[in-house]
């Protein structure tokens, strides 16, 4: 995490980047779609946020997710693969948006069709007949098959139902599975995300992200 002054002419004093977050009051705060910036007067109240809420803050400053997970994979000397369905390339894509990342993203897959997933990936096509493209089995087989087709250390592999359409009442749309995958473990996560198509996708992405984030600070 680095502290730095927000460099907003609008703003005054330090800037503390949340995910997660939600019934936050007594602080000044800028809500958008990937969580909430928080306004700290000073280097004391900062300290004092963290020492209360840090396990939901990201970044003091202005560094994207992208960028602090880009900076933990270089420190650890990790390489990282994607494998993306409903976000369609856009996690790959906030990746390369951070200068020099070619140092630790090896590449990624959009398998958007099926026939893809198991072309490029190795799912099973039984797999998909018996769970569907969104669940939790096939997104662990993404995750895993990103890792096994590259020289990669860790994959992250998202797939979902961004919408409008093609939700279901045992699949509504929102619904996105995001998997982790190492050569020790493979961890996948259920979320519902409850935006616009975009928000949705843009939401996949950030909470893809996070989850790396959080698995390589707990020593992963």
């Amino acid at each position: 995490m680095r502290v730095g002054l927000c460099d907003d002419a609008k703003v005054e004093g330090l800037i503390a980047r949340t995910i997660g977050l939600e019934g936050l009051e007594g602080y000044k705060q800028v809500k958008w779609i990937g969580g909430i910036d928080v306004i700290l007067k000073n280097k004391e109240e900062l300290e004092e946020f963290l020492a209360k809420y840090g396990e939901y803050v990201y970044a003091v400053g202005r560094e994207e997710m992208e960028e602090v997970v880009g900076r933990l994979l270089k420190e650890r000397g990790l390489k990282l693969a994607t494998a993306e369905s409903c976000t369609g390339g856009l996690l790959s894509a906030r990746i390369v948006n951070v200068p020099g990342s070619s140092a630790y993203f090896v590449g990624g897959f959009v398998v958007y069709a099926n026939e893809l997933k198991t072309r490029l990936l190795s799912v099973e096509e039984e797999a998909i007949k018996r769970y569907g493209a969104v669940s939790e089995e096939v997104c662990r087989q993404m995750a895993v098959g990103a890792l096994e087709e590259t020289d990669a250390d860790i994959s992250l592999a998202i797939t979902g139902i961004s919408g409008p359409e093609g939700g279901t009442v045992d699949k509504p749309v929102g619904l996105t599975y995001i998997g982790l995958a190492t050569d020790r473990e493979v961890i996948v996560k259920r979320f519902l995300f409850n935006g616009g198509r975009n928000e949705n996708r843009f939401l996949a992405t950030q909470w893809a992200l996070e989850m790396l984030r959080q698995y390589l600070l707990k020593g992963g």
